[in-house]
């Protein structure tokens, strides 16, 4: 395949268009062929900023387009499975947004379908390709911790009432800190540690709508404890914090100074460390300044992953990120909420 990679969108919504878009339109070797959404508003919007060649005001449309190489999911995960085993039988590929489903038996029927295809299918963790996270799970392999005792994060994204879409509010359609933001912390604690999870215990906090907060804690096959504070109310942060025997490493991934390295003796207060710090944001600032209007490295690891999932499909190679990682997820979110209902700690089957 020597043209453009040739993408329809399966849903125009805010991490279609706000996201993907912008980030594939960088790139030379994808294009944004066709969307298809049932909101006409929506499509004459991403017709007029993105201007792909064909719309559909139906998904069915979408997968039988002949001129579409792949699809990429982007729908309310209720539909995501169906959709993306609709796609596996239309001969495209996929590139499928976390959820991959809402239950176990959805993530099997799909995994089944793929097994039986020739298609990449590719779930889309992109935080996986964030420049920091790379340099953290770098820092780990390297023994620099020493042995690993604790994972800490954070991740607050604020949503309005007058803009959440009615799935959004409730947790058995997908909605709340437990499904949306704690997914991707589940795929990070497991991508940075080289383990699986253990156990879960989490409590959520309602309000407008169901699971606005969560605090979550785990722990991992190989011991270390886990903990992640989720709000979909409290202003933007995305923090990660592990911790070992050798030293601590504090991530800020909305920073793109936000790397810190802190041997076991070593205050942060310190004016060795507060002048290492100034150095750092030196070094970093001249080599951020051209990301900062696109969001920097956080949109970056958009783009980054559509890259790897073209060179994939190009060479019909095993993408980074499998539906068994996807799965893996869906069921650490099960038991999350399972732990939130009952009041207890959720074993996760190995």
């Amino acid at each position: 395949m020597s043209r453009r990679l040739r993408i329809g969108f399966a849903g125009c919504g805010e991490v279609s268009v706000e996201k993907h878009m912008p980030a594939l339109a960088e790139l030379g070797q994808i294009e944004v062929a066709a969307v298809a959404d049932i909101d006409t508003a929506r499509l004459t919007y991403v017709k007029r900023r993105f201007r792909p060649a064909r719309m559909y005001d139906n998904v069915a449309g979408l997968l039988s387009d002949p001129g579409l190489d792949a699809i990429a999911v982007c729908l309310p995960p209720a539909l995501q499975a169906s959709t993306a085993i609709a796609a596996l039988d239309a001969g495209k590929h996929v590139w499928i947004e976390p959820p991959i489903g809402l239950s176990a038996s959805e993530c099997d029927s799909l995994v089944e379908r793929a097994n039986r295809s020739d298609r990449v299918v590719m779930v889309g963790f992109h935080m996986r390709w964030h420049r920091l996270v790379r340099e953290a799970r770098d820092i780990v392999d390297s023994g620099r911790l020493g042995v690993i005792q604790s994972i800490r994060c954070v991740w607050n994204s604020p949503r309005r009432d007058d803009k959440l879409h009615e799935w959004r509010r409730y947790r058995s359609t997908g909605g709340g800190a437990l499904v949306e933001i704690a997914m991707d912390h589940f795929d990070l604690w497991r991508y940075l540690l080289r383990s699986e999870i253990a156990e879960l215990f989490a409590i959520a906090v309602d309000g407008r709508w169901e699971d606005e907060a969560a605090v979550v804690s785990g722990r991992m096959n190989n011991g270390v404890l886990t903990s992640a504070v989720l709000s979909e109310r409290a202003s933007h942060e995305i923090e990660i914090e592990i911790s070992g025997k050798s030293g601590r490493l504090k991530v800020s991934l909305i920073r793109f100074e936000g790397i810190e390295f802190y041997e076991t003796m070593t205050m942060p207060s310190s004016p060795r460390a507060r002048l290492g710090r100034l150095a750092h944001f030196a070094r970093e600032f001249p080599r951020a300044l051209p990301r900062m209007h696109k969001a920097g490295d956080y949109r970056t690891s958009y783009r980054d992953q559509w890259i790897h999932f073209e060179d994939c499909v190009r060479n019909r190679a095993t993408p980074l990120v499998t539906l068994a990682d996807g799965k893996t997820s869906v069921l650490a979110v099960l038991a999350a909420e399972e732990s939130a209902t009952t009041g207890k700690s959720v074993a996760l089957s190995s």
